[in-house]
């Protein structure tokens, strides 16, 4: 059995979460979800797939917001959408360097969301029996979706899908292992009393804590 968490790291953790934890897709109208509707876990997918590409937190952030608003999380308008529909609301959102690839790549997710899980990908979850090894093998079938994009939907959708949890992405758990928190999953989720929606918000922290350059702020407790 490990060592239990030091109270300095118990403290980090929870000065992350209290100062700098935010809900999933947070700037939009879909922020704080507490539930798995199929509107939800598609528009945690495209959050992912946008924020895994390095453009800065600021553009992703517009370019989420404004795929929500065109209501591309209903698989039902994102598969009626075409690729000039799709790159135009890119473009919208400033997202310029990837939009063509990117405008190609909602396309096939609509395809895929449909033919294989029948419009929700909660299916997927049910398809990987709850497991995590599994459900990343098959998110992995998404285009666009490679290991970092997974890691940030499971940072997400781990409070609604509370079976992977816990969960946090590998830039996440270096900044973790950097401002002396550590590395150790179980310890940290212990320390948020094993609540998978804590967990999401704690992981939220601490990419914001890294975008926003804050670690010293953290260190210094």
């Amino acid at each position: 059995m490990s060592a239990p968490t030091t109270k300095e790291a118990a403290d980090k953790i929870n000065k992350i979460l209290n100062e700098f934890g935010v809900p999933p897709l947070h700037g939009t109208v879909l922020a704080d979800p507490q539930n798995a509707s199929p509107e939800v876990v598609l528009a945690m997918v495209l959050d992912a797939m946008i924020k895994a590409r390095p453009i800065s937190h600021e553009l992703t952030q517009r370019t989420i917001k404004k795929l929500i608003e065109a209501d591309y999380h209903d698989i039902d308008v994102l598969s009626k959408s075409t690729w000039e529909d799709r790159t135009k609301v890119l473009q919208e959102g400033s997202y310029n360097r990837y939009r063509e690839q990117c405008a190609t790549n909602l396309g096939e997710l609509a395809k895929l969301v449909v033919e294989r899980y029948d419009g929700d990908l909660n299916n997927l979850l049910k398809q990987a029996a709850g497991k995590i090894d599994k459900a990343r093998i098959l998110l992995k079938e998404v285009r666009g979706m490679g290991d970092l994009a997974v890691e940030v939907f499971f940072n997400n959708v781990q409070g609604i899908w509370p079976s992977i949890a816990p969960c946090l992405d590998s830039r996440s758990l270096k900044t973790a292992a950097e401002i002396g928190i550590g590395t150790d999953l179980g310890k940290i989720y212990n320390v948020l009393e094993r609540d998978p929606v804590r967990m999401s918000r704690f992981a939220n922290g601490l990419s914001e804590v890294r975008l926003e350059k804050r670690q010293d702020v953290i260190e210094e407790l």
